[in-house]
């Protein structure tokens, strides 16, 4: 064997593990913790701000707003790079960066989808959603969305390797870092300082779809709310200590006052637009047309636009305006007070819950084939009436009695799931919860079958009631606790803040069935007979003066509250 052989062959023996290690140190080269938070703040924003850019661009076309455009992208960039800093410190930097990004991934699919803005009531909302709705949101794509921009890229980010500082060093560049966030915010506000003001005073609703930036600020303003309300106090406020009961009208042959006997029925997702008596072109109310003392009202809206919010302000003593979510379960509704002085106060949920407003009354759960027997898919609305008359009869003799019936009505986005195949009238009808996917007309099929089920129910209520004529003073109230969006703008749903929902989403339907003999001013010329009221604008904070005054209960605390209607006299 040669010298040169030998020389050749020790070179290769050297070389060859230097070369496979300069390739894994290309592979696994740590990487600076700010230049990762860099890269996972324009993969946000390039991946969950679809809804932002498209809002964006309807108002500020591209043709003559680049340049502003520009700034809004870079402004978003520096949004999201600021809260990473700030979250982002090297124990926990991954953990927080493959957190945004999975968050983000689920924001966008629904935002994307749906319209869905991520506010605090909507998260106040989702978390009280229960498991059948949560599985109704599911769907194939989202798992593929989910798996693509949110499983895959934390995947990555799990995997690199976050090059080790001295603590002194890491604060230097933390703090570069922060210098250069601000620098950078203030290059995208200066130039186009009169735009941003336009931006921000008229176009909240589209900074609302900043993603994560919105579920992150809704997250820390909930945790915020909670904190607060650990230092509220355990006792319930009272309303009402003035209460009382006063003489009612005499209605009956005998000479003797009969007793009040009312059935709200709380409605899911209806929009009033989409009601026949309001006008609308198809009859989706055909049985109820049938009926005779029927009053629907025209300008109806409601306290919020999800049922969260919209259901414990409906019987709260707070207006709109002052009623405040998180301090609701520490007050008496008027529930509350119909129970104490004496009215049998009954709710029957076939939906998500009554969200604490039949806490101290009887609730009983028609979700469940236990209660409700008559369920296929789900559970349907009609079972409340189950067992109708023993309620009547529970105490033997007959007693003034509210019943609550809380509808699972026109839940999305399964419109095509709300009802039975038989009340399917309006075809196509989307069949699938994403809504995006399907053509306009036939989400709003699905949707208008729903409410012909709604229809159906409100009529079967009524039927049930016509009995109890000679005993009672009856009279049923359907009124919904929100409405819903069907695509209009590019959004679905419900949940937007108030301020700037569609009236698609605050506008809802009333229908009112009261028999002429039942101690109601139906037909007078008085401004506030039913007749009368049915056109004159009206809203949910109608409804705890409305029970009060049937059920001939006084207080000075809702003394001058309008009503529905009055007591004749």
């Amino acid at each position: 064997m040669s010298l040169s052989h030998v020389f050749i062959t020790h070179t290769a023996k050297v070389k060859a593990p230097t070369n496979k290690g300069d390739i894994n140190k290309f592979y696994n080269r740590p990487v600076n913790l700010n230049h990762l938070i860099i890269v996972v703040a324009l993969y946000l924003v390039a991946t969950a701000n679809i809804s932002f850019f498209k809002h964006m661009l309807t108002i500020y076309p591209l043709s003559n707003n680049l340049g502003f455009l520009i700034s809004t992208a870079s402004l978003l960039f520096a949004l999201i790079w600021l809260v990473c800093q700030l979250l982002c410190y090297r124990p926990i930097a991954k953990i927080v960066l493959i957190a945004l990004v999975l968050i983000a991934s689920v924001c966008s699919y629904f935002t994307d989808g749906y319209g869905t803005i991520f506010d605090r009531i909507m998260l106040i909302n989702s978390l009280q959603t229960d498991q059948a709705e949560v599985i109704g949101l599911m769907a194939p794509s989202f798992f593929v969305h989910l798996l693509l921009l949110g499983v895959l890229p934390a995947f990555v980010i799990s995997q690199i390797r976050i090059k080790h500082t001295t603590w002194r060093r890491a604060i230097l560049q933390k703090t570069a870092s922060l210098v250069m966030v601000i620098a950078l915010i203030g290059l995208c506000l200066l130039p186009f300082g009169d735009q941003y003001a336009s931006f921000f005073r008229q176009h909240k609703m589209v900074r609302s779809y900043a993603n994560p930036i919105m579920p992150i600020y809704s997250v820390v303003k909930l945790g915020l709310d909670y904190a607060d309300e650990l230092r509220r106090p355990d006792t319930l406020i009272l309303h009402a200590t003035d209460a009382k009961r006063v003489t009612p009208v005499v209605t009956s042959r005998k000479g003797k006052p009969k007793p009040k006997l009312m059935v709200f029925v709380v409605g899911e997702t209806a929009r009033a637009d989409h009601i026949s008596f309001n006008g609308y072109k198809r009859n989706t109310m055909p049985l109820l047309a049938q009926q005779s003392n029927i009053y629907s009202f025209t300008k109806a809206t409601s306290c919020g636009t999800s049922t969260a919010y919209s259901v414990p302000c409906m019987f709260s003593y707070a207006n709109r305006e002052n009623y405040d979510t998180d301090n609701a379960a520490y007050n008496e509704n008027v529930l509350d007070t119909l129970h104490k002085q004496g009215v049998n106060v009954i709710w029957r949920d076939n939906n998500s819950s009554a969200k604490g407003v039949a806490d101290r009354v009887t609730f009983e759960d028609y979700k469940t084939p236990d209660n409700n027997p008559i369920c296929d898919n789900e559970c349907r609305d009609i079972g409340m009436l189950n067992g109708f008359g023993t309620i009547i009869h529970s105490d033997g003799a007959p007693k003034d009695t509210l019943i609550l019936l809380h509808q699972m009505g026109n839940h999305g986005p399964a419109y095509y799931q709300r009802y039975p195949k038989a009340f399917e009238t309006f075809k196509p009808v989307c069949k699938t919860n994403e809504l995006s996917k399907c053509d306009a007309q036939s989400v709003i099929n699905g949707y208008d079958n729903a409410l012909r089920y709604t229809d159906y129910f409100l009529n079967s209520v009524i039927e049930t009631l016509k009995p109890y004529e000679q005993t009672y003073d009856v009279v049923m109230v359907y009124m919904s606790d929100h409405g819903e969006s069907l695509g209009e703008n590019n959004i679905y749903l419900h949940g937007l803040p108030y301020s700037i929902a569609p009236d698609a989403q605050k506008q809802v339907p009333l229908i009112i069935w009261s028999p002429s003999d039942n101690g109601i001013d139906a037909k007078s010329n008085d401004k506030s007979s039913l007749t009368n009221m049915i056109n004159q604008p009206v809203s949910h904070d109608f409804i705890t003066p409305t029970l009060l005054s049937f059920f001939n209960i006084t207080t000075d605390e809702v003394a001058a509250a309008p009503t529905f209607f009055k007591p004749t006299t």
